[in-house]
C-alpha cells in the first residue's frame, strides 16, 4: 500500500515462515508449524482453480459473488449455495495442502476432512464473529460480553461434539501406517507440478501426472497390503518406563497386545501406544491379553479401546477372582468399563486366533494359582508364541517361586527370546531360570533406576556368571524394542532410539 505495488500472497506467507524462522528456526520440524504453512500455501494454490472447475461444471450456475439477476428465492439459494462451495474449495485446498504432512506424521489420511469443513464453516464463522464481538464489548458492556461469552462457549462446545463425531465415521481417517520420505516429497512434487507447470499440449502433463498420481497411490497400498497381510512375526516391547506393553503383529493379519500399563508415565495409551499403533498401520487389536491386576500392566487399555476397534480381552483366572474379591479394586473397575463398551473380558484358556503363530499359556496352573500363599506377581499369565521354530517366552511378573515351578513343570522349556520376569529386577530374578531357557536375547520393560541397578548388579556377578547371561536390551536404554522372526527363522532386532539404532542378526 505504501509503495502502491500489487501485492504477492506468496511473499508474504515466505516473509511471515522466514520471521518466525529467525525467531525459532527449530519451528520448521514442528508439526503444527509445517501443517500451518501448508494448508495456507494450498489454499493459495488451489482455492480458485478448484471453484472455476466447479463453476464451469455446474454451467455458471453456482455463483460466489451476490447474484443479481432471478427472484429473491433463487438470488438467496444460488449466493448461500456459493457460500458453501466456496467452503468447500478452501477446504479441499487446505487439505491438499496439509495432506502430505499428515500422512508422514501421523500415517493417515482424510479424504472427508474438505466435506466437514462445509459442514461446520457456519458454528465456526458464529464462533469467531460472536468471540471478536464479546472482546470488544469487554470493554464497554461487560455484562453483555458475558452473555456472550455463555453462547460462544455453547458453541464451541456443540463444535467438538460435531467433530468427535465426525471422527467417529469410518472414512473419515484411513490409516495407512508410517511412510518414507519418497512417497511425501513425490505427492508435494505433483502439487507443484500441476500449480506451476504448464506444458504444450495440455494432454502431456495430464498425462504425467496420471501417472504420478498412480505410482503414489500404488506405493502406499502396497505398503498397506504388506503391512496387513504379514508372513513374518514382529513383537514390539515398547517403552512405558516400570510397566509393559507389548505388541505382538503376528503372521497373516492379526494383531495381539500383551499389557498396556504403566506405573509412572500418565496417559501412556494415548501418549504412547496408539501412537505407535498408527505408526504400525494397526488398526485393530484381534486381542488384549491381561497378564494380572496390576495398574502397572492395565492402566492404558481403556484409552486404547476409545482409539480402535478391539475385538477381544482375555485374562487369567486370578484376574477374575481379584474382581470378585475386591469390588472397588482395579479389576472390578476395568471389568465394568469395558463392559459399558461391549467388550466382555473372557479366560484366556481359550484364546482363539487364526495365525500361523502359536499362543501358548504356560502359567498359571489351576492346582497353583488357588493357592492363598501365592502373591499377586506370582499369579501372572506367562504365554510363550512359536513360529517358524522359534520361541518368544513373556514373563510378566512372575517371581521366584514360579520361575521354579514354570521349570519344574515344564522341564524342556526353551526359548530364543524372553521378556525378562517383573522388569528384569534383580531381587526377584532367578539367574537359573534365564539360563535353564537358553535365551539368546532378553529384553528388560523398566524405567532409568532400574536400568540403572540391573546394569550394577550385572557387573558385579562373577565372568563366568556374566557369559552365560543373554544378548540384553533395555527399553528406558534402548526405547522400543522390535523382534522381526522371519518365516525362514531369521530373528531380527530393532531398537528405537536415533542413533542408537541396532540390528542383530541371528540364523
Amino acid at each position: 500500500f505504501l509503495f502502491r505495488r500489487r501485492p504477492n500472497a506468496y511473499n508474504t506467507l515466505s516473509l511471515a515462515a522466514i520471521v518466525l524462522l529467525l525467531i525459532r528456526p527449530t519451528q520448521l520440524f514442528e508439526v503444527d508449524w509445517q501443517l500451518s504453512f501448508t494448508a495456507v500455501l494450498g489454499i493459495l494454490l488451489f482455492t480458485g482453480r478448484i471453484e472455476n472447475l466447479l463453476h464451469s461444471a455446474t454451467v455458471s450456475w453456482l455463483v460466489m459473488d451476490p447474484p443479481k439477476d432471478g427472484s429473491f428465492i433463487v438470488r438467496a439459494v444460488k449466493y448461500f449455495s456459493g457460500q458453501l462451495i466456496r467452503a468447500f474449495c478452501v477446504g479441499l485446498a487446505a487439505w491438499l495442502g496439509s495432506a502430505g504432512v499428515l500422512l508422514f506424521h501421523f500415517g493417515t489420511i482424510t479424504p472427508m476432512a474438505s466435506v466437514w469443513t462445509v459442514l461446520v464453516s457456519p458454528l465456526v464463522s458464529a464462533i469467531l464473529t460472536l468471540g471478536l464481538l464479546k472482546i470488544l464489548l469487554s470493554f464497554l458492556l461487560p455484562s453483555l460480553s458475558d452473555i456472550l461469552g455463555v453462547i460462544v462457549t455453547s458453541l464451541a462446545d456443540w463444535l467438538i461434539r460435531i467433530a468427535k463425531l465426525f471422527a467417529d465415521i469410518d472414512v473419515s481417517d484411513i490409516l495407512i501406517g508410517h511412510v518414507s520420505a519418497a512417497p511425501v516429497i513425490l505427492y508435494y512434487f505433483l502439487l507443484l507440478f500441476a500449480a506451476f507447470v504448464y506444458f504444450r499440449p495440455a494432454f502431456l502433463k495430464r498425462a504425467m501426472s496420471t501417472v504420478m498420481i498412480s505410482l503414489l497411490v500404488c506405493t502406499l497400498g502396497i505398503g498397506q497390503l504388506q503391512r496387513k497381510n504379514r508372513d513374518s512375526l514382529v513383537l514390539t516391547c515398547l517403552d512405558v518406563g516400570h510397566g509393559q506393553a507389548i505388541l505382538a503383529r503376528l503372521p497373516g493379519r492379526a494383531n495381539v497386545l500383551f499389557d498396556a500399563g504403566s506405573m509412572y508415565k500418565s496417559d501412556i495409551g494415548r501418549r504412547i501406544v496408539t501412537p505407535f499403533l498408527d505408526f504400525a498401520g494397526a488398526s485393530q487389536i484381534d486381542a488384549i491379553m491381561i497378564s494380572h491386576n496390576d495398574v502397572d500392566h492395565i492402566n492404558g487399555i481403556p484409552e486404547i479401546v476409545e482409539h480402535c476397534k478391539v475385538k477381544s480381552v482375555y485374562a487369567g483366572d486370578p484376574f477374575f477372582m481379584d474382581a470378585k474379591t475386591d469390588p472397588c479394586g482395579t479389576a472390578e473397575f476395568l471389568g465394568e468399563w469395558l463392559h459399558e463398551k461391549r467388550l466382555e473380558i473372557k479366560n484366556v484358556n481359550n484364546i482363539d486366533i487364526k495365525t500361523a503363530a502359536n499362543i501358548k499359556v504356560l502359567w498359571p496352573t489351576e492346582q497353583v494359582w488357588r493357592d492363598a500363599a501365592l502373591s499377586e506377581n506370582d499369579k501372572s499369565v506367562v504365554s510363550l508364541i512359536e513360529f517358524a521354530g522359534r520361541r518368544i517366552l513373556l514373563c510378566s511378573d512372575i517371581e521366584r517361586f514360579a520361575q521354579k515351578e514354570l521349570l519344574r513343570l515344564n522341564p524342556n522349556l526353551k526359548a530364543d527370546v524372553v521378556v525378562a520376569p517383573h522388569h528384569g529386577l534383580v531381587k526377584t530374578l532367578d539367574l537359573d531360570f534365564l539360563e535353564k531357557l537358553g535365551a539368546d536375547i532378553l529384553i528388560c520393560s523398566c524405567d532409568r533406576n532400574q536400568y540403572e541397578r540391573m546394569l550394577q548388579s550385572a557387573a558385579s556377578q562373577p565372568a563366568s556368571r556374566r557369559e552365560k547371561t543373554p544378548k540384553t536390551f533395555y527399553t528406558a536404554a534402548h526405547g522400543a524394542i522390535a523382534i522381526t522372526i522371519e518365516k525362514d527363522g531369521t530373528v531380527r532386532v530393532t531398537t528405537f532410539v536415533g542413533a542408537a539404532d541396532t540390528q542383530n542378526q541371528q540364523k
